[in-house]
């Protein structure tokens, strides 16, 4: 027959034989034989895997025995069973500030310090807290780069996103040399205010369809202003000027406000709005230019997840509006995006993007006897090599399928391009 003291006598064995390990184990830390701390805590945690104290010590000796990773999930255990504990943020900033990751250091050795004032600890966390800001680099105000390369075009297309007229689908292969220039200057108002021109240049050059070569500027100006610390807002203009044959296409003035909300944890939601007014030139390639002049709105919102820290989703969704002088220009679009950008490391990353965009137009096309209406599908992919800060090396394709129910409209073209980019 078990006696009735056995199973408190058990009891109190097991409380002493925790005490022991978790005595010894600390005791081990402080003399910085780390593989034997970590013995006798792993001994104490067997016991009580929910104590605040063992999961503490044994992350703290793992993350110095080479053991960072179950290391960093002890002590955010520890972290959840104490909020407040100015010892298990200080550790954990310690740990991601010798992997370098510095943001993430800091808001760690801050709230150790709010855990803490006037402690040992918070004088340390301080000190780290004034390292991590020496480190940050000199922010520049501008910024230039150039990229350059080669296009292969299976269907040499003038701006389909418009709205090509029928004439403007060729049908024909091409190669075509490509160089685009931008940059930008940002004067700081104040903290949360700055106000920056931009400008950008792009050419292409045919090698065969010269008559599609095009030429544009692109100057502009924005201004950011973020009220509170999550949310953004940015007010950006530009104005463009197009030529094709080196004859002016099109110019247009456009405005842009956007407002950016971080929820945190690399979650981010934007949402924008744009009016643009656009004049075309006729020109002997399209002698009806004209007929498209006019304006067009947008709305916008894009959900962005991140769902690892190397790989960010958006999702996103368009309703734009196009008003022109002749009717059956006129048209009203909706489009809904998928992209993901993932990061390989060593410099490498890829992005593959999903676009569906359906435009109803509102008049009878000419000849035809019927409104237009097209689906457009493009698909893309994009990898980048990045040598170093300054130059990197993107290898993308494209391939655009428009269905229309009048048959001049219908187009698929495939882009394979090969970029490298050069940063001032």
């Amino acid at each position: 027959m078990c006696s009735p003291f056995y199973s408190s006598d058990a009891n109190a064995g097991e409380a002493g034989q925790f005490e022991r390990h978790l005595t010894k184990g600390i005791l081990f830390l402080d003399q910085k034989e780390y593989p034997k701390a970590a013995e006798e805590l792993e001994a104490a945690i067997k016991d009580k895997p929910e104590d605040l104290l063992a999961n503490l010590y044994l992350g703290i000796a793992f993350c110095n025995t080479g053991k960072e990773q179950e290391g960093e999930k002890l002590l955010k255990k520890a972290l959840k069973l104490d909020p407040g504990s100015a010892r298990a943020n200080y550790e954990l900033g310690l740990l991601y500030y010798r992997r370098g990751l510095n943001e993430e250091a800091k808001d760690f050795f801050e709230s150790a310090q709010g855990a803490g004032p006037g402690t040992e600890l918070s004088e340390l966390a301080g000190r780290h807290i004034k390292e991590i800001d020496s480190r940050k680099p000199k922010v520049r105000n501008w910024e230039a780069s150039i990229t350059t390369g080669i296009q292969y075009d299976s269907n040499v297309i003038l701006e389909p996103s418009d709205g090509p007229a029928a004439e403007g689908i060729t049908n024909k292969t091409d190669w075509r040399a490509i160089v685009y220039l931008e940059g930008k200057y940002a004067f700081t108002v104040r903290e949360n205010l700055s106000i920056a021109p931009t400008y950008s240049f792009y050419q292409s050059m045919q090698r065969k369809l010269d008559d599609f070569n095009v030429q544009q500027h692109l100057p502009g100006v924005y201004i950011d202003f973020s009220p509170v610390k999550n949310i953004i807002f940015r007010a950006h203009y530009t104005f463009e000027y197009t030529t094709v044959d080196y004859r002016t296409y099109l110019l247009s003035h456009s405005i842009q406000p956007v407002m950016t909300i971080s929820e945190g944890k690399g979650f981010y939601t934007q949402f924008r709005y744009r009016y643009q007014w656009r004049n075309f030139r006729d020109t002997k390639l399209f002698p009806t230019n004209t007929e498209r002049n006019g304006f067009n709105t947008l709305l916008g919102v894009t959900q962005y997840i991140k769902l690892h820290s190397a790989v960010l989703v958006n999702l996103g969704y368009a309703y734009d509006k196009d008003m022109t002088e002749k009717d059956y220009w006129h048209y009203n679009g909706n489009a809904g995006e998928l992209g993901v950008r993932a990061d390989f490391g060593r410099g490498w990353a890829a992005d593959f993007t999903g676009l569906y965009y359906c435009k109803n137009y509102k008049g009878q096309y000419p000849g035809a006897g019927k409104s237009r209406r097209d689906i457009t599908h493009t698909y893309s992919t994009n990898l980048t090599k990045t040598i170093n800060t300054r130059w990197d090396i993107t290898a993308g394709w494209m391939s655009e399928l428009n269905s229309s129910n009048i048959k001049e409209f219908d187009y698929d073209r495939q882009i394979v391009s090969l970029m490298v980019r050069f940063k001032l």
